[in-house]
């Protein structure tokens, strides 16, 4: 009975969240097939950059939060100083974002890009802290609701949209999502604590250094391309990517992250090593599978099955799963930085700048189909090396690391 409930405690929110993520990729589909590729593409875009501005508007504050948090820490100043930080984080990178638009006479539509970034980097932090708590399945559920609320609001307006509309739905749903996550009775914000947000402000910067370059790297791309090829060439790329990426990254990191976690922090390390490298190969084709199932589902929905390709459609398939491996990887070397955070860390800064250079490369040469490729190259090379450095870590530790 304990095993069952334990399965139904890890399985639910997952499956709650990947439902959620299937409502919002439906939702996207329908406006690739209403409003066309050009809209789809720049609404795309225009998220590609709220991501890339949410990275400094978060600074890891929702990670030295949770662990503030899990230490015993008064849950309602912990909480009430992460919001305080977070906004003010917020309010400094949207001005000086918009002191750049001004200067370069930036397209309006890029205006929205601070709204999604703040309410995303708001919405990261709510769903940590109450996931932090144990109330997994109300954060799952609230995404759930969500989901459901976003697609309503895209079938009001879909064939009539443009990007601005979407992203404002996106932004006014990630603030709804967070607010409601965050003020609960008994765990309310608190008054923000000084000498809280100091260690959080040192904390962030560590995390940052790695988390900041592995988004950027594969937020870039999008940006990238549609100044390479347009929006059109961001739609296709999108449809194959984007739809894998979201759900089998929701399903990735919802549990197979605190099942690797869990099996890596056994006292025994090597019979965790074991369990893992013999799920895995099973687990990785389904994921391959899937997601092979769900871009061609995609490229139907949005009416765009001409742009099917067997090949792309593999290295769609590969790269989605291995970026969501070297995601929850991340993860688990965040949480366990014995394993190796600091070859991951050095990892990333070297593989930056040529991984860069080799999706500009991919959007110039060859639009979507060079972008696809380069997209699963960088993920594939970056998930061994991860897969490496854990496998090498864990055989060198000493035996009373292993045993504590």
């Amino acid at each position: 009975m304990t095993a069952g409930v334990s399965r139904t405690r890890s399985w639910a929110p997952a499956g709650l969240s990947a439902c959620a993520s299937v409502l919002v990729t439906v939702a996207s589909l329908l406006i690739a097939r209403y409003d066309g590729f050009g809209v789809f593409g720049e609404f795309v875009a225009v998220q590609a950059v709220g991501v890339v501005l949410g990275i400094p508007m978060l600074w890891g504050v929702h990670v030295s939060a949770s662990r503030a948090m899990a230490t015993g820490s008064d849950g309602r100043v912990v909480t009430g100083t992460a919001v305080a930080f977070v906004v003010a984080a917020s309010a400094v990178t949207a001005f000086c974002y918009c002191a750049v638009l001004l200067v370069v006479s930036a397209p309006s539509l890029l205006w929205h890009a601070a709204g999604l970034g703040a309410s995303a980097a708001l919405l990261t932090l709510a769903e940590s802290l109450l996931r932090i708590r144990g109330r997994q399945l109300l954060a799952s559920a609230w995404r759930l609701a969500y989901g459901l609320s976003y697609l309503t609001a895209v079938l009001s307006v879909v064939g009539e949209g443009d990007p601005g509309t979407y992203s404002a739905m996106i932004t006014a749903g990630n603030t709804v999502c967070a607010v409601g996550m965050l003020i609960r009775r008994r765990c309310a914000p608190g008054r923000p604590d000084p000498a809280l947000a100091r260690p959080f402000l040192r904390a962030g910067w560590a995390y940052s250094t790695g988390q900041s370059l592995l988004a950027l790297l594969f937020a870039f791309d999008v940006i990238l391309l549609v100044r390479a090829a347009g929006p059109a060439a961001v739609a296709v790329y999108a449809l194959y990517i984007g739809s894998c990426r979201r759900v089998i990254g929701v399903l990735f990191t919802d549990s197979l992250a605190s099942v690797l976690i869990s099996l890596l922090a056994r006292r025994d390390p090597a019979a965790g090593r074991r369990a893992v490298l013999r799920h895995a190969p099973r687990a990785l084709a389904a994921s391959v599978a899937g997601a092979s199932a769900l871009v061609v589902a995609g490229l139907v929905a949005a009416d765009a099955l001409d742009h099917l390709s067997a090949p792309l459609l593999v290295l769609a398939a590969v790269g989605a799963t291995a970026h969501a491996l070297v995601v929850v990887l991340f993860c688990v070397f965040t949480v366990q930085p014995s394993l190796g955070l600091q070859r991951v860390r050095a990892a990333l800064t070297a593989a930056f700048v040529p991984g860069l250079a080799l999706q500009a490369a991919g959007a110039v040469f060859a639009g979507a189909t060079g972008m696809i490729a380069a997209f699963t190259t960088c993920n594939v090379v970056l998930a061994w090396w991860f897969l490496t450095v854990v496998r090498h870590t864990s055989s060198v530790l000493p035996t009373e690391t292993r045993t504590r």
